[in-house]
């Protein structure tokens, strides 16, 4: 199998590579028109004995059918870039006023666009003001029952008397051989670190938890809408011109771009 298939995709340590069309012999590489990564050569060799190339890289995107938010993400990418939309204030490019005979600026003129000042221009602000002080500083550990009004019980002295340190507790299980990972009301460690939870410690879905994670799908399925928009800019266009994919000032294949990164117009 070839290196540009997905089992070959960089780790988190590893660089991510230069696009294709710029190294020799892979100006012709095929592409999803759906997702807009790359297609593995063992789905190209397979359809190599039909009249027409595979044009998509899973039956998945095979049934994916574009929607109107996929023509606005494009319209919103093609906006920004030609400069009929303005950037939000943190991401302008910053033109210094050139007096009469001073020379250019030296620099690239080309605007940069990223992905998420897309996806809140087309899905709005994604900022969420119950989650300012991170993902886990402000939540308490799963499967610990809390009283509605937020504040703990007062221990007794008879309540302080049962008490076991959570720490000891793990070291007395593991000195015996049992190896019993403590309860999740007294254990400090997330139940999804120690494997999966035991059928004491698993909790129902309420209609609340139900309402957060098909809140957090969604906005998961938009992110990705972004980013496969931005992926078909690059390997086939917008409106007939092509453009490249920037991560952390470099220049990448989009099919492997990760984090917030960005496209602009090809030169």
């Amino acid at each position: 199998m070839s290196w540009m298939d997905s089992w070959s995709r960089p780790s988190k340590s590893q660089a991510t590579p230069a696009p294709y069309y710029l190294l020799h012999g892979c100006e012709n590489t095929p592409y999803c028109h759906s997702c807009g990564r790359v297609i593995s050569t063992r789905k190209s060799h397979a359809t190599k004995t039909t009249a027409t190339p595979a044009k998509y890289c899973s039956s998945r995107c095979r049934n994916r059918r574009r929607s109107d938010d996929d023509l606005q993400i494009e319209g919103a990418f093609v906006a920004f870039l030609e400069g009929k939309e303005a950037l939000p204030p943190g991401h302008t490019l910053k033109k210094e006023k050139k007096e009469p005979g001073q020379k250019k600026a030296k620099g690239d003129a080309r605007i940069l666009v990223s992905c998420d000042v897309v996806e809140e221009f087309v899905f709005g602000a994604r900022h969420d003001p119950q989650n300012d002080w991170g993902r886990r500083k402000n939540k308490p550990r799963r499967g610990v029952a809390r009283d509605d009004l937020g504040v703990a019980p007062i221990a007794t002295a008879t309540e302080e008397e049962q008490v076991v340190d959570s720490d000891v507790l793990a070291r007395l299980s593991v000195r015996s051989g049992t190896r019993m990972r403590p309860s999740q009301s007294v254990s400090e460690v997330n139940g999804s670190v120690g494997g999966e939870k035991g059928k004491a410690e698993r909790i129902e879905e309420t209609d609340e938890m139900l309402e957060k994670r098909r809140l957090g799908e969604k906005k998961a399925e938009e992110r990705e809408q972004v980013r496969r928009a931005a992926r078909r800019g690059v390997v086939f266009g917008f409106e007939g011109r092509l453009c490249e994919a920037v991560m952390q000032g470099k220049v990448v294949e989009p099919s492997y771009a990760k984090g917030n990164w960005a496209i602009r117009w090809r030169e």
